[in-house]
This record gives C-alpha cells, structure tokens and sequence, in this order.
C-alpha cells in the first residue's frame, strides 16, 4: 500500500509542473534575463556556495548572475519545457545525461564539476549511529528528497534499499520538494532524520551529522555543469571556466565540497 506521505508528494509533483508551466508562459512572455546577466538552474543542495561563488564572478566580469535552485530533476524538466537558462549545474549525472540526450544543452561544454557526500542527521540532540541500519531500531520520521525531484533522493533510497531497509522504513519517510527542505524537516522537528548532502549539515544550526553514508551503498554524486543551447554570447562559458578556478575551488571547499577533479 502506498503511504499517503507518497500520495502527498504525487500531488506536490503535480502542483510543480503546473508552477513550471505558468512560469514558462511568462517567460516566454518576455520574462527573459536581460543585459549583461546570466540565468543559471542549480541544485538547491548548492544555494548557499554559489551565491558567494556568483558574487565573485560578478565583481571580476561585471556580468550579473542570477541564479534559480530547486530539486536537479525538477529543473531540468524546466529546461525541457523551454524555460530560459543559460547554464546548469546539478547534483546527478540523470538530469543532466537528459538534457544531453535530447539536445538541450551544448555539446562539449558538459564538465564534472565537484562531489558530494551522503550522510544522516537527526536533531541537536541526537547520538551518532554506528551502522545505518541503526535507523530500524529509532522512532519518528525520516526526511528525505523526493527521489523523483532531487537526486540525492534516489541516493538516499539506493543506501536504503542496499541496506535492506526501504521496506522497513518507507512508512516512515517524509518526502520533500528538495534537499534543503528535508534538513528544514529535521530542524523544525517534523521529522527525527534525514538523509542529506555533507554540505547542508552546516548551513541549518539545529540538525548534527549522526552517520556517514558508505559510498558504495549509493552511486556516486557527482555535480555536472553545462551550457544551456541555444544561449547567445561567452557570459555563460566563461562562468563555467570562472567554476573550475583557484579561487571558486577554494570557495566550494570551504563549503565542503570536494573538486571532481580530485
């Protein structure tokens, strides 16, 4: 039987075409960003490192950037559904391998950008566990990501299922629009646990890493950028260049995350 926190998220995933829908038409209306600026669709997991990175590309290039996050599967659908952008950069190699696929993004501008990891978290008050299948033996809800909208989402459920424990567990899973609003789930209380990025562990007070999640339960997280097609003029292309810097890979790492490269 189907929890009626999963009915919930079907009708959630409906409401958001139907946003994204409303958003293209005005866009298209002549909602475009103009002028010396460039639109980039990224993953939520990513608003608060690139909104510094952003800041500094500006003040080297004068060109402004602005950007819009959510869940990587859900953005690039967007793009699919013709809304604007002039570049992307998400927390999965689907979305992006989509975009590549059918024709949406420029050919050879696709780049590995950095990497991630997958952990739990529970509340300030919450005690390490030793062994994620440490979760069956806890009480209250577990906050995760959709896994249709957001690919740690489907990393989350891959260590679950790995782990013998997404037929157990599933009753108690609070699905989210995003990796944000699962932390946000935590630090509120509404759930008891999640299942989140490294990275967002420090941008919500209340919530503390309880277990680090084995790489080998899950696929790797991999954050790909790329040019959108169809964009005119370099801003774009130079920004993604601006990304694989000295400078930005020192903002992405004292963010937490970790260079593709390395």
């Amino acid at each position: 039987m189907i929890g009626t926190a999963w009915i919930r998220a079907a009708v959630t995933r409906v409401t958001v075409v139907l946003i994204v829908a409303f958003v293209v038409l005005n866009i298209g209306c002549g909602g475009d960003v103009e002028g010396d600026s460039i639109l980039v669709l990224a993953a939520a997991s990513m608003t608060n490192v690139l909104v510094e990175v952003g800041q500094e590309f500006e003040s080297e290039s004068g060109v402004e950037v602005v950007f819009s996050f959510g869940g990587s599967n859900a953005l690039a659908r967007q793009v699919e559904l013709g809304a604007p952008a002039d570049a992307v950069i998400f927390a999965g190699n689907s979305p992006m391998d989509q975009l590549e696929e059918s024709g949406k993004i420029i050919a050879g501008s696709r780049l590995d950008l950095l990497r991630n990891r997958l952990v739990v978290i529970g509340d300030g008050g919450s005690f390490p566990l030793a062994d994620i299948r440490d979760l069956a033996s806890t009480e209250g809800r577990i906050a995760l990501a959709d896994p249709v909208l957001a690919p740690v989402g489907l990393y989350a459920k891959q260590a679950l299922e790995m782990s013998g424990l997404w037929e157990v567990l599933r009753s108690r899973v609070i699905p989210t629009l995003d990796v944000r609003a699962a932390v946000g789930a935590v630090d509120t209380g509404s759930a008891a646990f999640g299942l989140v990025y490294a990275t967002d562990v420090a941008n919500a007070a209340g919530v503390v890493m309880v277990f680090e999640v084995p790489e080998e339960l899950h696929d790797p997280i991999i954050y790909p950028a790329a040019v959108v097609e169809h964009r005119t003029g370099t801003d774009a292309s130079e920004f993604l260049e601006f990304l694989v810097s000295d400078g930005a890979k020192a903002v992405f790492m004292r963010h937490g995350f970790v260079s593709a490269s390395e």
